[in-house]
This record gives structure tokens, C-alpha cells and sequence, in this order.
């Protein structure tokens, strides 16, 4: 009985018939479950004499010998049928030899007790009774615990699979915003260059910025999400050194109520979408730039109106990928993209910290 619990002893963290105290509840349970149906089948006419208790003790104790031997040799058969006929390999063999295994487990066990016994049963009927019980309950007993067992495994697995996506998605998260960083430097040097040759004081001043900019970013690496407010106090800063060069051509407003500053946002997505708006427009005095940051619908909003270059800036396409691929991997959730010849606009959610 029970035969297919030996592949209990094989899952770690799920090694709960293994446990000696468990084991012996569990022997006790089945032993009195199976004496109370063959009590129930075959009634016996007990007096309630000083040897009636002496007697049914007797029997129980007969009936929980055989569990435990049908029990322990299920234990031992099945670990060794786990390694050279495991149920994935063939199921239909395995379950006809597992049968073939719990039939002769209580053929043999209820003939040695018969051989230590020799009156333990008083006709033929008894014995099959308790043959086709014993059977009966090796199978159900071993068929709850197989599907317990696969169960188990199955749910092993899919923690398995959770850690290692989860592990995957934290890997392609580094990955992304190792990208920002060269980017964030490549159009900021490019500026500090055209900066230099106008007004070299202002540069200096441009650099102890981007100085204080580039230390946040560092500081902030090693975090996903953070407040709405600390984003916004970075992109205030980061908006300097573009409004230094384009002074009045660059209009910014933000209208944010206080009570979404403690919400949160992946980092660095303010200043991709503000980038993403200088660099692939016009700006000029005759052109002015204008981006309107606010709320609506518990996502933040930028927007800036289409002012079409000349000639197509070469973009990598960085920028709002980084955005979208973040905000998947971070909460799946989208962002929204909506544009027309009069405005582009980006809708970013935001998360709970």
C-alpha cells in the first residue's frame, strides 16, 4: 500500500512522508481506516466480554503489521522502479508493472502473516475479503499520492520557471539601462561642443551640471522604479543645459499635483522623453520647442508640439524602446504613443513603489 510515496523521499523541500512522526500518524490512519471496512464488510459477533478489547487490539495490531510492511516495501520498490522505469519514460509499463508490484506486496504480506498466523482468518471469504480491501486501498492510497507527487513536481517546476524568468527579466532590465548612459553622453557631449565655441563660462557652468546629473544617474542605477518626485527634480536640472543653449526656443511647463510625487517611475524615462523631443525637432526662436508635462489617468504625459527638421536626424531608436521594454518587463504594462502633425505625445503609467 502506498508504494508510490518512495518518490516523495526524491523532492526536497517536499519530503513530507519522509518525516517519521507524519509516517507514523499516517500508518495509524490507514491501519484503523482499513480494520473499520473490513470490520464493516464482515462483521464479527463480539461479546463485550474482559478479552472483546484484548481481541479487537489484537487485530488492529495484525492490520497495522501489514500497512507498515506494505508501506515500507512500496517505499523501497518504488525508489528503485523511480530510476530504471520513471513514469515520464512510459507511463502504461509503469502502471501495469506498479500494479503487478502492489498485487504481489499484498499477496505477500498477507501470506506471511498467514504463515505467522495460521488461524488469522477463519474461512476462505475472509481472506479475499481482506485480499480485495488490502488491494483495493494500495491502489487508491498510491493513486492519491501519485497525483499529489506530479502535483508537487509540477509545481516545483513552474517555481522554477517564475525564478528563472524572473531572473532573465532583471537581466534584459540591466541591459536596458546600461543603454541610457552612453546615450544620455553622446547627445549631451555633442551639445557641450557647440557650447563651447559660444560661451565658454556658460560651458564651465554646463559641465559642473552635467557633473551633478551624470552622479544622480550613477546613484540611481541600481534602481527600477523610483519616486515621481525625484524624477522630476532630476529633469529640472537635466532641462538646464538645454535651455541654456536654446534659452527662450525651449518652453517647458509641468503641471503636477503634489499628491502624484510620491508615486512611481522607472528611471530615467522623464529625461528619454524629453531628449527624444529635442532631439527630433526644430528649435528656433521663429520655431519654439514646447513640451507640457501633467497627469491624466494616473500616467504622466508628455507632450510637445511637431516642429519637423530639415533634414531626419539618424535616431538608434533607444529611447522610447528602452521606455516600452522597461514598463513590460517592470509592471506589463503599455505605454501609449499618439501621434499627429500637431503634436506627439507619450503617456507613461505610473506604479506603485
Amino acid at each position: 500500500m502506498l508504494s508510490n510515496s518512495a518518490i516523495l523521499f526524491n523532492l526536497e523541500g517536499y519530503m513530507t512522508f519522509s518525516n517519521t512522526k507524519f509516517r507514523i500518524i499516517g500508518y495509524l490512519m490507514i491501519g484503523i481506516i482499513f480494520y473499520l471496512i473490513l470490520t464493516m464488510i464482515n462483521p464479527f459477533d463480539f461479546e463485550f466480554t474482559s478479552s472483546f478489547f484484548l481481541e479487537m487490539l489484537s487485530d488492529l495490531s495484525i492490520t497495522m503489521i501489514g500497512v507498515v510492511l506494505i508501506m515500507e516495501l512500496g517505499f523501497v520498490i518504488s525508489k528503485k522502479l523511480d530510476i530504471y522505469l520513471p513514469w515520464r519514460s512510459s507511463l502504461t509499463k509503469r502502471i501495469l508493472v506498479q500494479l503487478a508490484v502492489q498485487i504481489l506486496l499484498v499477496a505477500s504480506t498477507i501470506g506471511l502473516l498467514v504463515l505467522a498466523i495460521p488461524d488469522l482468518f477463519r474461512n476462505v471469504t475472509e481472506f479475499r475479503q481482506s485480499f480485495v480491501t488490502g488491494l483495493t486501498l494500495s491502489i487508491l492510497f498510491s493513486a492519491i499520492f501519485t497525483a499529489g507527487d506530479f502535483f508537487m513536481r509540477w509545481n516545483k517546476a513552474a517555481l522554477d520557471v517564475a525564478k528563472y524568468e524572473k531572473k532573465v527579466a532583471r537581466a534584459e532590465l540591466e541591459f536596458l539601462k546600461m543603454q541610457i548612459n552612453p546615450h544620455f553622453l553622446f547627445n549631451n557631449f555633442s551639445t557641450l561642443t557647440s557650447l563651447i565655441e559660444e560661451d565658454t563660462t556658460l560651458a564651465v557652468e554646463y559641465v559642473q551640471r552635467l557633473s551633478d546629473i551624470y552622479r544622480y544617474v550613477l546613484k540611481d542605477e541600481t534602481q527600477n522604479v523610483i519616486a515621481l518626485r525625484d524624477e522630476l527634480n532630476f529633469i529640472k536640472s537635466y532641462l538646464f543645459l538645454y535651455q541654456t543653449r536654446y534659452q527662450e526656443s525651449l518652453v517647458v511647463k509641468m503641471d503636477i499635483a503634489e499628491g502624484y510625487f510620491e508615486k512611481g517611475i522607472a528611471t530615467a524615462t522623464m529625461q528619454l522623453l524629453v531628449e527624444n523631443a529635442i532631439k527630433h525637432n526644430s528649435i528656433s526662436r521663429q520655431q519654439p520647442l514646447e513640451i507640457d508635462i501633467f497627469i491624466e489617468s494616473d500616467a504622466i504625459v508628455v507632450r510637445n508640439n511637431v516642429n519637423p527638421v530639415l533634414k531626419p536626424v539618424v535616431s538608434s531608436g533607444i529611447g522610447l524602446k528602452n521606455i516600452s521594454d522597461r514598463y513590460m518587463l517592470l509592471s506589463r504594462k503599455k505605454i501609449t504613443i499618439i501621434q499627429n502633425k500637431d503634436y506627439f505625445t507619450v503617456k507613461v503609467p505610473l506604479l506603485e513603489r
